[in-house]
């Protein structure tokens, strides 16, 4: 199989028919403009790749070949459609992706293969569907091979420094829940932690028997912070029909610039991200703006969702000034960022779950 990809603005439009053919491919000619930006996405879907095939042992059997074209320029797409047409001996091998491509270049390249007998795909990626046309007739599939984060991540030419395995995560699992049965009395053990070691709290001691028990007790960081974190991670695994949830997840997205996420999940090729506050105060607006940043390098279409949870919205300080978390302004901007925010002083699973299952439309 011969795939022809044309790069437009979305990597997911390339990505998701790549891994459902992923076992077919035999060549992957990747069509772009000269522009800067293209080249700079093209090196970094490029370097996805071939990372990817190379730790799956199949890029003996894989070439990846980038076109360049001038868009504009008529004799430079019929040049890219001789090279694609050479490529193969029998060009119903061919499988022109023209999903979100250059609209003159699918027009023209789609015009000249199906006289030839190849075949043209376009992915719908909010039904997750594809349609596949010959010259003759179109059928409409489903994509079987939905990704999975650590795959979404690496196609797209980001490094995964570390995340938790999950076998750490199953194994402290019944640990994560009882710390966190009763959020309000582990928050006001968590809250000591800020001026006292540990070891100096009186009372609390089921939870320094807990901590122990895992070799937690000296991690600050883990307690205060991480324990939250695997709590929201079991729920929404437990109880979410996401393909795949990770969390502790460090990602690379360009030397020296690499960001740690506390949730993500991933569901039909599309992936989101929950950042999880236990907190007395949150500076909303920087959070929404970080989210935000996230987003652009995870997905295309990916959401997000700030979880905040410890302290009311507003509250008084002691020199009775007015803090606010959210403000109507910050909320604005987090829904047109494609932001939920789930802010409450007091937990509800229930409530959060639902949240959960609307805003990322999961069952």
């Amino acid at each position: 199989m011969i795939l022809v990809s044309i790069l437009g603005d979305f990597s997911s439009s390339i990505i998701p028919i790549l891994f459902e053919f992923k076992d077919k491919v035999q060549k992957h000619i990747m069509v772009y403009d000269d522009s800067k930006y293209d080249q700079n996405q093209l090196s970094r879907l490029c370097k996805g790749q071939t990372s990817y095939f190379k730790s799956n042992d199949l890029l003996i059997t894989f070439e990846l070949i980038p076109l360049k074209i001038n868009e504009d320029d008529y004799e430079s797409i019929l040049n890219a459609y001789d090279c694609i047409i050479q490529s193969t001996q029998n060009p119903e091998n061919i499988y022109l992706n023209t999903t979100d491509g250059l609209s003159s270049v699918s027009i023209v390249l789609s015009n000249k293969l199906l006289q030839d007998g190849s075949n043209i795909l376009s992915y719908d990626r909010y039904a997750n569907t594809y349609n596949l046309h010959t010259s003759t007739n179109m059928n409409k599939f489903k994509i079987q091979n939905n990704l999975d984060i650590k795959n979404h991540l690496k196609l797209i030419g980001y490094n995964i420094l570390s995340f938790t395995n999950r076998f750490e995560l199953q194994n402290r699992k019944d640990v994560i829940l009882e710390l966190t049965s009763n959020l309000a009395h582990y928050k006001s053990f968590i809250d000591l932690l800020q001026s006292t070691p540990v070891n100096n709290i009186k009372g609390f001691e089921n939870y320094k028997i807990l901590l122990k028990s895992i070799n937690k007790l000296s991690d600050r960081v883990f307690i205060q912070g991480t324990v939250f974190e695997e709590y929201i991670y079991h729920l929404i695994k437990d109880n979410c029909d996401f393909d795949d949830v990770m969390t502790g997840v460090k990602v690379e997205f360009d030397t020296d610039f690499m960001n740690e996420l506390d949730i993500l999940m991933i569901k039909n090729n599309h992936l989101h991200t929950v950042e999880c506050k236990f907190v007395n105060s949150l500076n909303g607006e920087h959070y929404v703006y970080k989210t935000s940043s996230i987003i652009e390098h995870l997905d295309d279409d990916g959401k997000a969702m700030i979880l905040s949870i410890g302290a009311d919205n507003v509250r008084l300080t002691k020199s009775k000034n007015k803090k606010v978390q959210f403000t109507k302004g910050t909320l604005a901007r987090a829904r047109n960022e494609n932001i939920k925010v789930h802010q409450s002083k007091v937990f509800d699973e229930k409530k959060f779950l639902n949240d959960i299952r609307q805003w990322f439309e999961v069952e």
